[in-house]
């Protein structure tokens, strides 16, 4: 399991997303789409269920959520976290395009939709910017694990490149939305915060649960049973409760 504090971030509140969106976006690492036939038919029917899956939840135009960021960076004047959060999303697509290409060279139909991502979406909707910052990191600590497991169910090499880019933006992505999480929460009564808490870890118990039954073989062919996964998913999710009760990694 990667640590967040691996990121070398080593102050929160100075540091500049924007420089490093537009930066991690100019120096991605090199995928060769020619690559066409390192997946066995049983490697493709392993991994077609979950990269579906994955690929949809990585997409989105980010209507509602484009909305409430808004609303923060005027409350708050901070208008580069506007930048940052246009930058996050832009991101996000770039990593649902990538797997539609990897699927396209083995013919892994794309699905319209699915009833987590479904879930996801709704739930994130339900209020403000709050809530839809702890939903999607919490995806985000998932895919970490997930990512992880796809690369080590196979011996594709372009799949482990890729996986190895998601990997390496989903542990920023972590990191900037738990800091977010910060901003929102330092003022606020420590009664409240402590809720919100005791309710993240309740949501990434049910997720993890969900997640890892709905595609139970690549997590187990990727190296992870039930307990290693929640394990790993909770110690996620914990240092990203110490961000946001800090405002820093170390």
């Amino acid at each position: 399991m990667v640590k967040l504090e691996e990121t070398k971030i080593e102050n929160l509140s100075e540091f500049d997303w924007v420089n490093y969106f537009e930066y991690n976006n100019s120096h991605l690492l090199k995928l060769d789409y020619s690559i066409n036939n390192e997946l066995t038919e049983e490697e493709i029917k392993l991994i077609t269920p979950s990269i579906r899956a994955f690929q949809i939840g990585e997409g989105s135009e980010g209507i509602h959520l484009k909305k409430v960021v808004k609303k923060f960076s005027e409350k708050t004047e901070d208008f580069s976290y506007q930048k940052a959060m246009d930058w996050f999303i832009l991101e996000e697509n770039r990593h649902s395009q990538t797997l539609k290409k990897y699927m396209e060279i083995y013919n892994i139909k794309l699905i319209k939709e699915i009833g987590l991502d479904k879930m996801f979406r709704f739930l994130r909707k339900m209020m403000g910017l709050e809530c839809e910052v702890i939903v999607l990191v919490t995806a985000e600590m998932i895919a970490l694990s997930y990512y992880t497991a796809l690369s080590n169910c196979t011996r594709s090499e372009l799949l482990k490149t890729i996986c190895t880019q998601m990997l390496q933006d989903e542990l920023k992505h972590v990191v900037f939305q738990s800091y977010t999480l910060h901003k929102i929460s330092r003022k606020r009564n420590q009664f409240v915060n402590n809720r919100i808490r005791s309710f993240r870890r309740f949501f990434m118990k049910v997720t993890s649960s969900i997640v890892f039954n709905k595609y139970k073989d690549v997590f187990l062919k990727g190296g992870y049973d039930k307990v290693k996964f929640k394990q790993e998913a909770i110690s996620y999710l914990e240092q990203s409760i110490k961000i946001e009760k800090e405002g820093d990694i170390n």
